[in-house]
């Protein structure tokens, strides 16, 4: 299992550098909707060819304090698969976005801690506001299998996940990207 890991890695790394000089570039964004929820993030999109590009995004809010009786800590690690329909990083694009978080919720006395793996598309638009900034419009939606455990604050954590359920995941973004040439 091990060897096939690294052939895969090995091939990976193959393929992204037989890419011609001409279609390296590369992108560092962070989504100020997440900024909102106090969720900082980054993320790095690489331009793969002419109509395809690869993001790698990752989220993380490790404080639980409490805002009008709600908590949320999370981590989150978000990839994309991206087919621009003009050309990578500007104008429209349809991506392929998976997605692992790790998350802890309270609402008042409701407790939830567990882990959600989904899977859907998500529709763009890029906006070129200078030649090396960007404003990304975004919005997709999924479905994800979340595992968690829910109880009241007052009460121990149960043993096992008791609330196991397929659910909608909606994606929303309002990203800047500074572009490296």
């Amino acid at each position: 299992m091990k060897h096939l890991f690294l052939r895969g890695i090995l091939l990976l790394v193959v393929v992204v550098c037989a890419q011609s000089a001409m279609a390296q570039r590369l992108a560092v964004k962070t989504n100020a909707l997440d900024w909102l929820i106090l969720t900082p993030n980054a993320s790095v999109e690489y331009r793969l060819n002419q109509k395809l590009s690869v993001e790698f995004g990752v989220a993380v809010n490790p404080v639980n304090k409490p805002i009008h009786g709600m908590k949320w800590a999370n981590f989150r690690v978000q990839p994309q698969l991206r087919y621009w329909f003009n050309r990578p990083m500007a104008r429209h694009f349809l991506a392929f976005s998976p997605m692992f978080m790790d998350y802890s919720a309270q609402w008042n006395n409701r407790k939830y801690t567990g882990d959600l793996l989904s899977f859907g598309f998500t529709y763009g638009y890029d906006l070129v506001l200078s030649h090396h900034w960007n404003m990304e419009l975004s919005v997709g939606a999924g479905i994800g299998r979340t595992r968690c455990f829910h109880y009241n604050v007052e009460d121990k954590r149960p043993n096992s996940a008791n609330y196991v359920k397929w659910i909608p995941v909606p994606q929303l973004g309002v990203t800047f990207a500074y572009i490296f040439e």
